[in-house]
């Protein structure tokens, strides 16, 4: 699948080394990278195969069930599933479970979704940490707990470049607009986000909003979140789309498949509507806004391209070859961290957090692509 589905092989690997040691070692180890394409899992059972590490993955309910073929060869990669939108306690017994028994490290993404922009970090949720820390207090005599902030990095062939005319052209004509060549490839990008945006600001508020794309892609998210936080009774939380849609869907899917509720089918569509608006507001935080224009690599426009394939085709295109890279962090003794800091088990879940994102970071921002 990597290499026929992604177009992908794994060129440089560093640091795996000492997760293999503190692996037979049978410790607690949890690996923590971004989440920024469809073969992050792939390349890591990949990575690990080569130092005879087996990986467990903490995978989205979703991905299971895309296809039975999909999801035996998931189970065969050692992926279980976690409902996202909920407090899914059997997926927690069995992270914290494969934690404690020490016998392979375990993979959770926590970005949560795939946001198609590796450079960029996205927040990261709370919930990697705290299963860590409560499977680090109940470990067996001698063992300790280690999480390992890790970074996936891709670079496109330079024959992407040709592609990108060709693609744009099909969004453009799939929105039913006149392709635009002698354009550049940024203006174009940008100029079709504007208008599906548009489509979208009319489609869910009857009209469109006037700021820059920063500030407009905020409004809009707030302009769909806002309004449904207080129809089901959700307190507003601050900044964090992911976390509020979160918030929401679990009580929305919690009406339709509650069978006390005895929905009319005019109540049906109306959640259902609800979480349309919520799937809008998910795609826009996607797009960082100025994530091109601060850097308009190939990479960064490949990525968009994907992106927008996506949402507006329904599948995204890999068209050529693309290497990947695996950095696996200094893993970090979690009773050394939570001594060094005086925290405990309950106040060092957002420390943790910001510490496993700013290395995260930190190594996606090294600087030149890695050698072999």
């Amino acid at each position: 699948m990597l290499a026929r589905q992604f177009k992908t092989r794994v060129t440089h690997i560093a640091g795996l080394e000492q997760v293999a040691v503190l692996s037979k070692e049978k410790h607690a180890v949890l690996i923590a990278p971004n989440h920024a394409d469809h073969a992050d899992p792939h390349v890591l059972v990949n990575a690990a195969h080569r130092a005879s590490v087996l990986f467990h993955f903490m995978a989205a309910r979703e991905a299971f069930e895309r296809g039975r073929l999909g999801a035996f060869a998931l189970q065969r990669m050692g992926a279980f599933s976690v409902d996202r939108e909920g407090v899914d306690v059997a997926a927690i017994k069995m992270a914290m479970k494969i934690l404690q028994q020490g016998e392979f490290p375990l993979v959770m993404f926590p970005e949560g979704e795939i946001y198609h922009h590796h450079e960029k970090l996205d927040e990261l949720n709370e919930g990697v940490a705290t299963i860590l820390l409560r499977a680090g207090a109940k470990l067996p005599e001698g063992k300790r707990s280690y999480v390992v902030p890790t970074a996936l990095r891709y670079r496109h062939d330079p024959s992407v470049q040709a592609t990108f005319a060709d693609r744009i052209s099909r969004l453009e004509e799939r929105v039913t607009w006149k392709p635009r060549p002698h354009l550049d490839i940024i203006e174009r990008i940008y100029h079709l986000g504007g208008g599906l945006i548009a489509l979208k600001e009319q489609e869910f508020l009857g009209h469109t909003l006037d700021a820059p794309l920063p500030e407009r892609i905020a409004r809009f998210q707030d302009a769909l979140v806002d309004p449904l936080e207080q129809k089901h009774g959700c307190v507003p939380r601050d900044g964090h789309i992911p976390d509020r849609v979160k918030a929401l869907r679990g009580r929305i899917r919690k009406q339709l498949v509650d069978p006390t509720e005895r929905l009319s089918e005019s109540d049906a569509w109306h959640l259902y509507d609800d979480l349309d608006r919520l799937f809008v507001a998910v795609q826009l935080y996607s797009y960082p806004g100025q994530y091109l224009r601060e850097d308009p690599s190939v990479d960064r426009i490949a990525e968009t391209l994907l992106k927008l394939e996506e949402d507006v085709l329904g599948e995204g295109c890999y068209p050529v070859p693309r290497e990947a890279s695996v950095t696996f962090d200094e893993p970090l003794s979690v009773d050394a961290y939570l001594s060094e800091q005086a925290l405990t088990v309950k106040t060092a879940v957002t420390p943790l957090t910001q510490y496993i994102a700013t290395r995260i970071q930190s190594l996606l921002s090294g600087g030149a692509w890695p050698s072999q």
